[in-house]
């Protein structure tokens, strides 16, 4: 078979075999190999290291000879690319000894150095298969973990000093401090050694200089370079979020939205006010902080852990120790727009309480689990996963949230109750006064009126049995339940915690304890809603259900309207609901489109159309604009509406807009992120409540009341009857939590003074002039 080409002198054959990895490997070994013979050669006299030489200067001509068959092209870029190796190969010295016999052997020596110029060579064989897989290997091996580093420099250190060591004993070298193998230690780690060999030949200085740089390079340079790398490595890791945690009794909050950096202040406030200790929070989210306002920081009470990645398996909810955390609070994630972040948000956290559960089921040996917080947008989604859960039993303590329901509710509320927006920023934060349960004694009284006045500062307003049933505001003669904890509302819980069954009105005022009553006066009038957003159908259905006829205007028309609340609140806009179409550019057409007469209660919301496109002061500013044109319009002279009082309800979405907002008018605000974060804090940290502010926050059996004290106390002139008297003879179904003291006057001022909500006032302290009386009530029970 032919093996030459049309061109003579090229072989196939040839060319393939030096193109093999194979050869590419042993040229890799055989040229080091070679430049290490002629240095060393150099430096001692050895008929070993001669024929080395010889042997390698006639094993590179063989080889670069059969290079010369595989190009095809002129000969001439053959020369082109090895002439160089050609004079590093030929032994210029063996030929020059022979011409000139009379020249010394260590000068014609020289003429072997230009063949180290053959390590170039690598820079051209750095591409093949074998250079390609030893570098792979060797990298492989550097950056499994520190520990492998470091075994492998000194794998390559040992190695370097067992070669040195072999020099030093084929030239003799005799030490007075030690062998020649400790002697190469020294010198690989520090080069102090070097000072020890000033008496010796130059080989042997040549030969401790070298070894002293490489260990130079390969410990203060290769070996420090890898553990700085990792411990730069082991910070960038943290200061990413990507590390483990591993605390026990912390609060993990699983996502980020606006609410959270108000979490963190709400259990700020809480720390301080009850006296606790350090709260561990851990903060999660998918991706870093895109803005300096995204960023955690922690509080002196609050240590805040930043993570980020998706924590929506077992694996990565175990990394954050959620099995031993006290509270997790799943949020959810944010998408790229709203429309998609409501489709997505609750198959997230539903996604995420499998996973949670699944957790807990593997780690059933800890002592206690956490209670979950579970933000759904819409709660009839929770009904799948929690059926699946059933048969598995209750693991956790689950709170099934929605944010949008309570702030729409809390709204409806503060159009009923004109005080709603103090009173529920009093109970839903650690400043002021709170809800708190206490275990009574075991001597304690049991019937209801007896307990009344029997909290020295605190004001008793229900019980808890056994089961974890809630009862508010018990009948006067009804008999607590074996096992049963007080409710009470308290500033803290050490007052919530004193207990004195001998006190009593009595001991306060000799006159004799009044009846307070709280008649049921339903709402009535009609309100209008500008703006629309997820909590607008939660307002329309309570206000519709006390029969307050209810008006939308936004900018939109009635099809695109009914087609909105159809997907908002899966059902048809209610039959009363009235809708204008109105764009709030001037006030004549606001007049045109709305009968601002027939209105007496305003709800001006977020505009939910803006939420993709505006930021949350953008939004703000155009709330204010509304606010500012709807009340110059109800206060104009010669309107029917100056002759009103028309109750104004704004929602924010940012703090700094609240002072702006009640600058403008006298009006109840409700910022959605605050009150959202409060209401989380509130159930992550007293989750047994959730059920009570469900029930209070809404118009129903049990809720909170304002009434006018002539009417709740008649016959009582203010100043005469003190708190405690008021809580003596509390029999109506209704119990007062406190007063609204009356607004002072005017003071020409752009801050606006409003009236002060007084909640759980000190015992001995008496009714204020023209106040309205605060009232936890059962509309069911009896009013005399």
């Amino acid at each position: 078979m032919r093996t030459l080409s049309g061109k003579i002198y090229y072989s196939r054959r040839l060319d393939a075999f030096f193109k093999h990895p194979a050869v590419d490997a042993a040229l890799l070994v055989l040229i080091p190999a070679s430049a290490l013979a002629a240095i060393l050669s150099l430096l001692t006299d050895s008929e070993a290291l001669e024929w080395c030489n010889l042997l390698f200067s006639a094993l590179f001509a063989v080889e670069l000879i059969a290079r010369f068959f595989t190009y095809q092209a002129r000969v001439g870029e053959y020369f082109a690319d090895w002439w160089m190796d050609w004079v590093a190969t030929i032994p210029w010295d063996e030929f020059l000894f022979f011409m000139f016999p009379g020249g010394g052997a260590s000068m014609l020596r020289l003429l072997r150095l230009p063949r180290i110029f053959r390590l170039l060579r690598f820079r051209s064989m750095k591409g093949s298969g074998a250079a390609r897989w030893l570098s792979y290997r060797f990298r492989r091996l550097l950056e499994v973990s520190i520990l492998r580093q470091v075994m492998t420099m000194i794998l390559v250190s040992l190695g370097f000093v067992w070669l040195f060591t072999a020099i030093l004993n084929g030239l003799g070298v005799k030490f007075a401090h030690g062998d020649n193998l400790w002697f190469s230690i020294i010198t690989m780690i520090s080069s102090d050694s070097v000072f020890e060999v000033s008496d010796q030949e130059t080989a042997v200085k040549i030969t401790i200089l070298v070894l002293s740089f490489i260990g130079i390079v390969l410990f203060n340079g290769v070996l420090i370079a890898i553990i700085i790398g990792k411990l730069m490595e082991s910070l960038d890791v943290l200061k990413s979020g990507r590390g483990d945690v591993r605390e026990r009794g912390h609060i993990i909050l699983l996502g980020f939205n606006e609410c959270v950096p108000h979490i963190i202040d709400e259990l700020e406030s809480f720390c301080v006010n009850e006296r606790k200790r350090l709260i561990r929070v851990v903060a999660t989210r998918e991706r870093p902080p895109e803005t300096p306002d995204q960023i955690l920081e922690s509080r002196p009470h609050v240590e805040v852990i930043t993570r980020v990645g998706s924590f929506h398996n077992a694996d990565a909810l175990e990394r954050i120790s959620a099995h031993r955390s006290d509270a997790v609070v799943v949020l959810g994630e944010r998408a790229s727009n709203t429309k998609l972040s409501e489709r997505l948000n609750d198959p997230v956290v539903t996604r995420t309480l499998v996973a949670l559960e699944t957790l807990l089921d593997s780690k059933q040996g800890e002592r206690r689990s956490p209670v979950i917080v579970l933000n759904y947008l819409d709660l009839s989604r929770s009904y799948h996963v929690t059926e699946f859960l059933r048969p598995f039993g209750n693991r956790s303590t689950k709170v099934f949230f929605n944010p949008v329901f309570f702030t729409g509710k809390l709204i409806a509320a503060m159009c009923v109750n004109p005080y709603a927006e103090d009173i529920y920023n009093e109970l839903l934060t650690p400043e002021g006064n709170e809800f708190h349960i206490v275990r009574l004694p075991h001597d304690s009284p049991r019937v209801w009126r007896d307990l009344l006045n029997a909290f020295p500062k605190s004001v008793p307003t229900g019980y808890r049995d056994a089961a974890g049933r809630l009862r508010m505001v018990p009948q006067p003669d009804e008999e607590l339940p074996e096992s049963a904890e007080v409710i009470v509302l308290s500033e803290d819980s050490y007052d919530a915690s004193l207990f004195d069954p001998a006190h009593s009105a009595g001991e306060l005022s000799d006159s004799g304890a009044p009846s307070p009553r709280c008649p049921d006066v339903p709402p009535t009038g009609s309100l209008l809603i500008v703006g629309v957003n997820p909590r607008l159908p939660f307002i329309i259905d309570e206000m519709s259900s006390v029969g307050m006829s209810v008006q939308v205007a936004d900018n939109q028309t009635r099809e695109e309207f009914a087609a909105w609340y159809a997907e908002y609140s899966n059902a048809p806009a209610p039959e009363g609901l009235v809708f204008h179409e109105c764009r709030f550019r001037t006030e004549a057409e606001v007049r045109s489109a709305i009968d601002l007469s027939a209105i007496d209660r305003i709800v001006l919301l977020a505009d939910g159309h803006l939420l993709d496109t505006a930021t949350p002061d953008q939004i703000d500013a155009e709330t204010t604009s509304r606010l500012l044109m709807l009340s110059h319009m109800i206060d104009e002279p010669g309107t029917e509406g100056a002759t009103r009082d028309v109750r104004l309800i704004v929602e924010t979405l940012t703090v700094d807009s609240e002072a702006v907002v009640r600058n403008i008018r006298s009006c109840s605000n409700v910022i959605a992120p605050l009150t959202i974060a409060r209401l989380l804090t509130t159930f992550t940290l007293q989750p047994e409540f959730e059920e009570l502010f469900r029930t209070i926050i809404q118009y129903g059996e049990i809720d909170i009341a304002c009434r006018p004290a002539s009417d709740a106390v008649p016959g009582i002139a203010p100043g005469q009857v003190t708190f405690g008297e008021m809580l003596e003879g509390a029999h109506n179904g209704c119990i007062p939590l406190g007063w609204v003291e009356a607004a002072p006057e005017a003071s020409g001022h752009i801050r606006r003074d409003s009236p002060r909500v007084v909640l759980n006032p000190p015992k001995r302290s008496r009714l204020p002039q023209d106040c309205e009386i605060i009232f936890l009530r059962r509309r069911e029970a009896p009013c005399p």
